[in-house]
């Protein structure tokens, strides 16, 4: 089964831990969470979006806060997490799942909020289904689907050569060489060149479409013509639409043999263009912060 939601774990981490004959320490919770759920090893390796914990783990965390938040749960910083009698008096009493409402409902009648973004008092119900971080990669989800949009709408508006200097510069900040756009030479259908080495003996071709339909198998053919013309080994064809089924397997059985053709449709430019910043801006940036664990150890 796939990584349970942070609602979804309220009742099995106060069940677990009504039955410890002691407190649990956070990762051993985070074992037993998992247990509990039969989740894979797969599951149970799946990372939040920073790539610093797990999710199962991150998730079990912010749904001990939340419980702690209402009075359910203690524990002191790097302590083992505890039921308090009020958890356990709920636990007894509440029949069934505990959802967000009900721990709303508890925050109020504490007088807490849980503390997470800044936001208002039913901070708990907005993360019904993701904790704060995987709501921030969700939001930047939609930010950069939006700006790929924007992206490919301001891209259908260029003119041929400055689409292809466009692709030729996206290349140059990915890494690949020092490259130049000659479309409008009439060089064989190439429209630009990217020489990986100093001396331009490794060179790879490029061909640029900045076309609204799809683009077929005759013109991945075509390019592959091309490149066997300058008897090159590696070319790259790029287009602001999709490429057709057919034309993606021509691909395939192309670069499965003694040349490689790498096909990038509109999406993948726009999110090429984002990720290395080649017709974008940073407008702003957050940092995320956790606790330094070592500088709270007993031993500093």
């Amino acid at each position: 089964m796939s990584v349970p939601t942070q609602a979804e774990l309220y009742r099995p981490i106060l069940e677990i831990l009504a039955s410890a004959s002691e407190g649990v320490a956070p990762k051993p919770l985070t074992e037993l969470v998992s247990d509990r759920f039969n989740l894979s090893d797969a599951d149970r390796q799946d990372m939040v979006p920073s790539g610093t914990v797990s999710r199962i783990y991150d998730r079990t965390s912010w749904a001990c806060k939340y419980l702690k938040d209402t009075g359910l749960l203690y524990y002191p910083p790097r302590g083992p997490r505890e039921i308090t009698p009020q958890g356990r008096e709920f636990l007894d009493s509440h029949a069934g799942a505990i959802t967000n409402a009900d721990m709303s409902r508890l925050q109020q009648a504490n007088g807490t909020k849980a503390d997470t973004t800044d936001t208002s008092s039913d901070s708990v119900e907005s993360s019904a289904e993701a904790t704060p971080e995987e709501l921030m990669e969700q939001s930047d989800r939609q930010l950069r689907a939006k700006l790929a949009d924007e992206l490919l709408e301001s891209i259908m508006k260029l003119t041929p050569d400055r689409f292809e200097q466009l692709v030729v510069n996206l290349l140059e900040k990915m890494g690949y060489g020092k490259g130049e756009a000659v479309g409008r030479s009439g060089d064989g259908g190439i429209d630009g060149i990217i020489n990986q080495d100093p001396l331009g003996l490794e060179k790879v071709y490029i061909q640029a479409k900045r076309w609204s339909s799809q683009v077929g198998e005759p013109e991945i053919r075509n390019f592959s013509g091309s490149l066997d013309a300058k008897g090159a080994g590696k070319g790259v064809f790029i287009t602001t639409s999709t490429f057709s089924s057919n034309a993606e397997q021509t691909a395939r059985n192309i670069s499965a043999g003694s040349k490689f053709i790498r096909l990038i449709d509109g999406r993948e430019l726009a999110a090429l263009m984002v990720r290395h910043g080649v017709g974008v801006v940073t407008v702003s940036t957050y940092e995320v912060k956790k606790i330094d664990e070592n500088y709270f150890a007993e031993d500093v």
